[in-house]
């Protein structure tokens, strides 16, 4: 297994290759995996990726809450609270005439797969 480092940019934001596509899924053989996927369903479908690394970020989420102005009215305001999310990152090089896809997850479902530059020499 090759080791690679994701670049973290203010812990949330993903930095892949400049030339990297994004999908909706990938191909492994003649299945195919979408982003909603579970971690188990990827694996089962691709195998094991070339490498994978999980972290824990705190983000912070907004929602609207309805309350009280006073007597009868009702007001809306926005209130924001910090969630964890388990954030998996997986890597799989299919090799020279292939192109690398980067997976990431959400909480266990598959949310991005990006397309990065050709794949590596298996043997190399």
């Amino acid at each position: 297994m090759r080791n690679f480092r994701f670049a973290v940019f203010a812990g949330v934001a993903l930095t892949l290759p400049s030339n990297a596509a994004q999908a909706d899924g990938m191909h492994c053989g003649n299945r195919l995996v979408s982003t909603g996927d579970s971690l188990y369903q990827v694996r089962s479908v691709c195998g094991q990726p070339d490498d994978a690394q999980r972290r824990v970020e705190l983000r912070t989420v907004q929602r609207r809450v309805r309350g009280s102005c006073g007597g009868d009215r009702r007001c809306e305001r926005t209130e924001e609270y910090s969630v964890e999310v388990t954030v998996d990152e997986w890597k799989y090089d299919f090799g020279t005439r292939k192109f690398v896809r980067y997976l990431t997850f959400l909480d266990g479902r598959l949310a991005e797969v990006a397309t990065g530059s050709y794949g590596s020499d298996p043997e190399g």
